[in-house]
């Protein structure tokens, strides 16, 4: 049955109405806010130029920055003073608040594996030295236990690293496993975190070849104290790694006054 002109002029403005409900409705929204995503879903550009790189001036070789911590700039920084001598540096693309704590949550709590390439993105932006940029052609996850990755489906560092190397032209691969994992980090205190990762990781089958020799670059979606990169990059350096430089989404305030 043909309409005729008038009704559709007549429709046309509530018909309007409802595709305007129905984007505001069925509209992507952000992951970080819950707010409307944008152009660029799944995070809206609000919280994207909410996502500050650690304030300078930071330590040169784990990057936690020192600016109002209360400690002489020149000082030996206490963050890093135990750690392993074959770590090069540690870097994240920012700090582990607001936002990007959003983020991470949603990544690693709530299957929103699209955020794997928004924050990869943020990774890939942190500025490297250029042995760091040169020699890291090898990206190594963070792995997690079997348990997890079957009530997950998955290691959201596994996707962090999949995704940089991707945008980086790097190669992202397993070397290390996890044995089955008892307390979780997020409850413990430093020293705790250490001696609760002491002898977690080992070295993936077949992988001592590959490893041989290389700087590689360790992937996570957090840095909090370093008992986890710490442990994991002495499993690579004892395996043959030449050393490993550390890059995270996030870092962990810590003691860092930021008022």
């Amino acid at each position: 049955m043909a309409i005729s002109l008038p009704l559709l002029r007549r429709l046309r403005a509530p018909m309007g109405l409802l595709h305007g409900l129905a984007d505001l409705v069925f509209a992507p929204r952000c992951l970080a806010c819950g707010g409307p995503a944008g152009p660029r879903p799944p995070v809206c550009g609000r919280c994207r130029s909410r996502l500050p790189p650690p304030p300078p001036p930071l330590c040169p070789r784990c990057g936690f920055p020192r600016l109002r911590t209360g400690r002489d700039p020149g000082a030996r920084c206490q963050e890093c003073a135990d750690w392993p001598i074959g770590i090069r540096l540690a870097r994240s693309a920012c700090l582990l608040r607001g936002p990007a704590a959003a983020l991470v949550h949603q990544l690693k709590y709530r299957g929103w594996r699209a955020l794997a390439g928004v924050m990869a993105e943020r990774m890939a932006g942190v500025p490297l030295p250029g042995d760091v940029r040169r020699e890291t052609g090898l990206i190594v996850p963070v792995p997690t236990t079997r348990r997890r990755v079957r009530e997950r489906g998955y290691n959201q560092a596994g996707l962090l690293a999949r995704a940089l190397a991707e945008s980086t032209r790097r190669t992202a691969f397993c070397a290390l496993s996890r044995a089955a994992a008892g307390t979780s980090q997020t409850t413990l205190q430093p020293a705790a975190r250490r001696a609760n990762v002491a002898g977690a990781f080992s070295l993936a089958a077949d992988r001592r070849h590959d490893i041989a020799g290389e700087h590689l670059l360790l992937v996570d979606d957090v840095l909090t104290t370093g008992a986890t990169v710490t442990a994991c990059a002495e499993v690579l350096v004892g395996a043959g790694a030449r050393c490993v430089s550390v890059l995270t989404f996030a870092r962990a305030p810590g003691r860092l006054r930021l008022d």
